[in-house]
């Protein structure tokens, strides 16, 4: 009887909070079925990366900021898209891309993979990263004037670091020559989260979601955090500008007995402009 009650009382309540498409683009000003956004992305880097030898020694974390010293900031494109499927649920895509270089005189021993570089010596240092992030996003509020659910998918994140210059292998004495060796890895990190998006008037809107995971699974050790927050404004039903900041900060360190360890920590976050298309 209690079920029965209860049921009865938040029927009307949870019928209220979906909105038909033609109800919700009223209110909005703004179609809601499906878009597409494309702008730069003010990126300001914090990265750390260690290599470990192939025999198992323990190599040199390096701040890329720091040692290397790539640059810390850098404007690239973000691009994204999502479909919407029913007032209830809908699928976001979204990417951003960066490449970094710069040969600098490195101020400390640097251990990386099998390569010793001694202090004093010019490094030439290479890093580049692409990630991708697919979401399901599950509404249990849009009705028009608020968006609000929960957020389930996986963000793929590839980096790719290569120091090169004058070193010795590790262990081998101190015979030098030019030497290079890279870390590359492309490891997918689950995440949940949640959504939030509020009709302030009339083709503006404000919205906010935030992800998050962490795991230990067969030698890896990883966590990721995303957050983003946004205003934007159409000129008409169809195009508009958006302005927010978005954050990401992801660790993977893979650890095991046949050597060649690595520890990855990216943090990442600015301002973002961007153009913004719906239908």
């Amino acid at each position: 009887m209690l079920v029965v009650l209860v049921s009865a009382v938040a029927a009307p309540a949870w019928a209220q909070s979906v909105a038909t498409e033609a109800e919700r683009e009223a209110l909005r000003g703004v179609p809601d079925r499906w878009g597409f956004n494309v702008g730069s992305f003010w990126q300001t880097f914090d990265a750390n990366v260690r290599l470990d030898a192939s025999v198992g020694e323990t190599g040199t974390e390096i701040d890329l900021e720091a040692d290397p010293r790539l640059p810390e900031n850098q404007v690239n494109l973000v691009v994204a898209g999502f479909y919407r499927f029913s007032a209830r649920h809908q699928v976001h895509l979204s990417y951003v891309g960066w490449s970094r270089s710069r040969s600098t005189t490195i101020e400390r021993q640097i251990e990386w993979g099998d390569v010793i570089y001694d202090v004093g010596l010019t490094v030439s240092s290479d890093e580049s990263g692409k990630m991708l992030n697919g979401v399901y996003k599950y509404s249990f509020f849009n009705n028009g004037n608020v968006v609000f659910g929960l957020n389930g998918g996986v963000s793929c994140l590839r980096s790719d670091t290569t120091l090169s210059g004058e070193g010795r292998i590790a262990g081998g004495g101190t015979a030098s020559a030019t030497l290079s060796e890279s870390l590359s890895n492309t490891v997918p990190v689950p995440l949940v989260g949640a959504h939030f998006e509020m009709t302030l008037t009339k083709r503006l809107f404000w919205k906010a979601q935030g992800n998050y995971f962490a795991a230990t699974i067969s030698g890896y050790d990883g966590s990721l955090s995303q957050i983003e927050t946004s205003v934007a404004y159409y000129f008409n039903p169809n195009f508009g500008v958006r302005a927010g900041f978005y954050a990401t900060n992801y660790r993977i360190e893979k650890s095991g007995r046949a050597g060649g360890d690595y520890l990855v920590k990216y943090g990442f976050g600015g301002p973002v402009v961007e153009a913004v298309f719906t239908f």
